[in-house]
């Protein structure tokens, strides 16, 4: 497998009037080419400052950034500003979180597209940059005729739909989205997902799909990555990933049974007890461990050892029965000898 885009201990913090602030600690994994990421977590996890981070578009006065991000085989933080600005959009390119409202709304579609193009390829004809723009809008199941539309002309969807369009204009290779789904109707956002779907099978996109709803990227994504205070808890295959008689650490278990259930025509949900962790005031140990159900005596003070492979679960639990098993079946040979 092809590396798109990696992280090595990434590592997030915060200027803030109480001092620094952590938002992401030490977050490692690899994206391949040819595979969606699902990227989950709870409302102030790091999800977004990890997607930011990756873009290398956190304001360097007001945050302490450390580790390593790798697009390809380029680290973005050695970057020259110059070359960052051809390696945006050209090599990795981000839909944003409330996207919908990132449109000028005294430009027209097509002069969106204009801007781009020339900012970037300056060389281009205006009538290539035109058919280029009916492509891609068609690409995204919109028609010819929304070039000349204004973002105020536009539904929810299709003004979704023209911003993934733009992130795709220049070819990238690695793509990040940002809750691109918030706010729509279920039917426009399973549209939507299909699309994502078909556009990155066809060209061969490494995507980065961040969102908290964890049925919807699991109904998407190749694998899913979990994320809590900061941190990744787990990375698992999305074969695994709904099915409870697999093991998973306890904040995924909790995501899972968050999920609306329909048992005996009722609609079960069970949400996670407690509250997010305090990214002030973190224990030594794991973050979780106040909320966790199925905590040790050490959770609190031993920190959980960093994982960066295809999948892993990050939680001394895990931990555990690996080494039961094992000695099980030392104990199961033995027995046998």
């Amino acid at each position: 497998m092809t590396e798109a885009l990696s992280t090595d201990g990434l590592t997030v913090s915060y200027d803030t009037p109480q001092g620094l602030v952590p938002a992401l600690r030490g977050v490692s994994f690899t994206l391949y080419r040819d595979e969606i990421l699902g990227l989950v977590g709870e409302s102030g996890s790091g999800k977004s400052t990890l997607a930011m981070a990756i873009m290398r578009l956190l304001d360097p006065d007001r945050t302490q950034v450390k580790g390593e991000v790798m697009v390809g085989s380029r680290p973005l933080y050695d970057l020259s500003k110059g070359d960052l600005r051809h390696l945006w959009w050209e090599e990795i390119a981000m839909v944003f979180q409330s996207s919908m409202n990132a449109l000028n709304p005294v430009l027209s579609v097509g002069e969106h597209f204009t801007d781009t193009f020339l900012a970037h390829r300056p060389a281009m004809k205006i009538a290539e940059i035109r058919q280029k723009t009916i492509s891609l809008l068609e690409q995204v199941q919109l028609s010819a005729q929304v070039i000349r539309s204004y973002p105020h002309e536009l539904s929810g969807g299709m003004k979704q739909r023209v911003v993934i369009a733009l992130a795709l204009a220049l070819d990238p290779k690695v793509l990040i989205m940002d809750e691109p789904t918030t706010a729509l109707d279920v039917v426009v956002q399973h549209s939507i997902l299909t699309e994502v779907a078909a556009i990155q099978r066809e060209r061969h996109l490494a995507v980065l799909f961040i969102s908290h709803d964890f049925s919807l990227v699991s109904g998407l994504a190749h694998r899913i990555a979990v994320m809590y205070a900061g941190e990744l808890v787990e990375i698992t295959e999305k074969s695994l990933a709904t099915n409870s008689s697999n093991p998973h650490h306890p904040y995924t278990e909790g995501l899972i049974q968050a999920t609306p259930q329909i048992t005996g025509g009722r609609v079960r949900i069970q949400g996670i007890p407690g509250e997010p962790a305090d990214m002030s005031h973190l224990a030594p140990g794991c973050a979780f461990w106040e909320r966790c159900t199925k905590r040790l005596d050490k959770c609190k003070m031993l920190p959980v050892p960093e994982k960066h492979t295809h999948t892993f679960i990050r939680c001394h639990l895990m931990d555990l029965s690996s080494s039961q098993s094992h000695s099980q079946s030392k104990e199961e040979l033995a027995h046998g000898q």
